[in-house]
């Protein structure tokens, strides 16, 4: 401890100092979010769209929009059926608080302020998790690794601008913190639904892949919970059933509705959108961008520096399974080798001009993460390495491997789950996740041996090697470029209504209307390029018979006019066709049932004279049904802790003082 006297004075500082670095390091790292906004690279553009929309109709009084009314320029998008909801709750209810000026950047700019809520609240909730294990130093190492990490700085921040991803980065850590301390309560079980329920808002595939690591981690913790199998894994159950039933607004109308969305379309009409051109690997040409040659250049001696770790290490199964690791991830630093597998295993493999080079930046990030999980879990003596490390060093591996081309058969075997995953490059989170944790068991290993010369250089060693896995990562992705860029006036994304697209329209409207209804949008289904072309908001014709409409009132769900026609006419309304819109005449008999153009908007076959028309979108039982279930779910959580708070003989006196009366 005397030999390094400045760890050993960060270690008595207060907790809050820690929570106050954290704070600090992720405003550093979001400065041009809240200088600018959200990133402008990746899904920027997507999310500022529905951001605009959600915002508008939230807080005009549809407190779940599910049909965004002025989206596709005035068309309509039913996009939040299925969209993952709690990041654009969260940044509408910013809003009243940041009190952004009205304008063409204002949703840029209140996403931004969630982007750095988001890194904070993830670093500090890594900090509540680690710090059940180990010291404040430590836990606050880990943290700050894995808001630093390259996954989830440079590719799901600045590269992605996947808010959805930072959200679920914010509830993976506070799960495992739960499940270290879980126990067969009410209130323990509740407090992991509720953050399961977070999880599944904010990113329904982040929750199915962390799914896994959560129930192994679980169960490694009965080494030190001091509670049996069964009950570990019936507290689980409990758990998982009360985070569903809470998210069941969310997730009854996704299940029903889901099929009206054909992810399959993406990939029909967009090159690069296939499963097999997400895997991390590299081609001979992309060796000509200085890039990409010397990110992997620096990934190679990131890897070279691992092995040689590892080599020296004692021999066991541990350091066999390390060695294959870094093995099959160097295998894809050949060139044409990743390719070669994927067509090997029958995927699609076609060959197309990457200009941001994705594969490779890929392989360079997760093999370099990879080669730090595997130095601090082998700087960790077979005395020390617990099962929860264990837990978190199989989770790495897993999803390490699951990122490259070797795991081709295993998509190719099971197609569905490739669809529904869409990207393997999801699992970086899962790797950053417990690479983190790995990390901070190591720091405290080396600070329990602080006083011996071997405890230090391996302290120094691994910091050293996590610092230089950071900056490969930030460098390769231009974190640094884009960092400097979000700092420069009028960086900021400004929503542009004419060029207000859904980019997912390709998946709910019909192929045989898709190209028509894109050449209202103004595009092509081929293209992402949109050109400004006139917003159409509420406008109705006859495109068949005489009459006369008069529309009186249009909202999210509800479009109320009026109409005289003779003999047998057909009203076309300029909002796109869903099998959810209903219509109702004069209020009392159903009219007609709507039908889709040939451009894939709503058509209404009118009745003859005068009448009133109300044109419904009804999501339903689903609906109805998933709200009840998620208020029961909070009823039956909220009446179970008090019980088990009443139950406790303290809080019982504390009660019974405060309704005896005084004297």
């Amino acid at each position: 401890m005397r030999s390094v006297p400045f760890l050993s004075t960060l270690s008595c500082l207060s907790p809050n100092w820690h929570r106050l670095a954290i704070v600090l390091v992720a405003i550093v790292l979001t400065l041009p979010c809240l200088v600018s906004g959200i990133p402008v690279d990746g899904d920027a553009v997507a999310h500022v769209q529905f951001q605009h929309h959600f915002s508008e109709q939230f807080w005009e009084g549809d407190l779940y929009p599910r049909w965004l009314m002025n989206s596709n320029k005035g068309y309509g998008s039913p996009i939040f059926l299925v969209q993952y909801p709690l990041p654009y709750w969260t940044t509408a209810l910013i809003r009243p608080l940041a009190r952004v000026r009205p304008g063409p950047t204002r949703e840029a700019r209140e996403l931004g302020l969630f982007c750095f809520l988001a890194l904070a609240v993830a670093g500090l909730a890594a900090r509540f998790w680690l710090s059940k294990r180990f010291g404040p130093l430590a836990a606050t190492a880990g943290a700050i690794v894995y808001i630093v990490l390259p996954y989830i700085l440079a590719t799901e921040l600045y590269r992605g601008a996947e808010i959805g991803q930072l959200s679920a980065a914010v509830c993976m850590p506070l799960a495992l913190a739960v499940c270290d301390s879980l126990r067969p309560t009410f209130r323990s079980v509740s407090a992991l639904g509720i953050v399961l329920a977070l999880l599944v808002m904010s990113n329904l595939i982040s929750f199915v892949l962390f799914l896994p690591l959560m129930m192994g981690y679980a169960i490694a913790c009965i080494e030190t919970a001091h509670i049996s199998l069964r009950r570990c894994i019936v507290s689980l159950g409990f758990s998982l059933s009360i985070g569903l039933g809470i998210a069941g607004a969310y997730l009854l109308p996704l299940v029903v509705y889901r099929p009206l969305l054909d992810l399959s379309a993406l990939a029909f009409y967009l090159p690069g959108v296939e499963l097999s051109h997400n895997f991390s690997f590299l081609r001979g040409t992309s060796l000509t961008k200085p890039l990409i040659a010397g990110a992997v250049s620096s990934t190679a001696i990131i890897i070279g520096i691992a092995a040689g770790y590892v080599w020296k290490a004692p021999k066991d199964v541990a350091r066999a399974s390390m060695l294959l690791v870094l093995g099959s991830g160097a295998t894809m630093m050949v060139p044409g080798l990743g390719l070669m597998l994927i067509r090997a295993s029958g995927l699609t493999a076609t060959n197309f001009e990457v200009r941001d080079y994705f594969p490779e930046k890929m392989l360079a990030t997760a093999l370099s993460t990879m080669a730090l999980g595997v130095i601090s879990y082998c700087s960790l003596s077979e005395g020390v390495r617990r099962w929860k490390d264990r837990a978190l060093y199989i989770a790495a591996c897993g999803s390490f491997v699951l990122m490259l081309p070797w795991s081709a058969f295993v998509w190719k075997a099971i197609p569905q789950l490739g669809t529904a995953i869409q990207f393997p490059h999801r699992f970086g989170a899962i790797l950053s996740l417990a690479v983190a944790g790995l990390f901070a068991a190591a720091i405290e290993s080396g600070l329990r041996r602080r006083s011996n010369r071997e405890g230090v250089r391996r302290l120094t060693f691994i910091t050293v090697a996590a610092l230089l896995v950071i900056a490969s990562g930030i460098v390769t992705w231009r974190a640094d470029w884009c960092w400097v860029r979000g700092l420069r006036p009028r960086a900021a994304y400004p929503y542009d209504e004419s060029r207000d697209v859904d980019g997912m329209y390709r998946t709910y409207v019909s192929r045989n209307s898709v190209a028509a209804f894109a050449a209202l949008l103004g595009t092509t289904p081929n293209t992402y390029s949109v050109e400004r072309t006139p917003v159409v908001r509420g406008g109705t014709k006859l495109v068949q018979g005489q009459g006369e409409l008069n529309l009186l009132n249009r909202g999210p769900r509800k479009v109320v006019m009026s109409y005289v026609a003779s003999g047998t006419s057909v009203m076309r309304m300029a909002q796109l066709y869903s099998p959810l819109w209903k219509t109702v005449l004069d209020q009392k008999s159903a009219g007609l049932g709507p039908r889709s153009s040939d451009q894939g908007l709503l058509e209404v076959p009118l009745v003859p004279g005068r009448h009133d028309l109300e044109l419904l979108f009804e999501v339903g039982w689903p609906e109805r049904y998933g709200v009840i279930l998620s208020v029961a779910s909070l009823v039956v959580v909220a009446a179970g802790v008090a019980l088990q708070l009443l139950s406790n003989d303290r809080t019982r006196q504390m009660m019974l003082g405060w309704l005896r009366p005084a004297k």
